[in-house]
């Protein structure tokens, strides 16, 4: 893959779990899929993030976090592997991601699940006993 150059991301973005890259370099990772971004010269620095656009051919835009989690700093170039999340590590990136403005909505929606199974449960228990 090409190698780009790394740049932060805007004020408003700082400490969201967000790559944003042009769709040419998405590998067919539709907007806003979660997908996990390996540095090819250290395999074992990866970070899972959600991808989202940009203009910038040039450059790929990330936060802090995935800058360390990836060994690499601004004004470096990077080259990396793309790879899509499966919906069960997906689910796992939701609820364990240190962005409360994801992970907390997503612990809501399986707590309410689980209790609207439970509902259905003990709903149909009571039916038939």
């Amino acid at each position: 893959m090409v190698q780009l150059v790394v740049k932060g991301l805007d004020k408003r973005e700082w400490g969201s779990s967000i790559v944003r890259l042009h769709s040419s370099y998405r590998d067919g990772i539709g907007r806003y899929g979660v997908a996990r971004i390996t540095n090819r010269a250290n395999p074992s620095n990866f970070s899972d993030a959600v991808l989202l656009g940009h203009d910038d051919e040039k450059s790929i835009y990330m936060a802090y976090d995935t800058r360390r989690a990836l060994g690499i700093k601004i004004d470096e170039k990077l080259d990396f592997e793309l790879k899509e999340l499966g919906w069960l590590k997906k689910v796992k990136w939701y609820l364990n991601t240190p962005d409360p403005r994801v992970y907390i909505p997503a612990w809501l929606a399986v707590w309410s699940v689980a209790l609207g199974a439970a509902g259905m449960i003990f709903g149909l228990l009571s039916l038939f006993c």
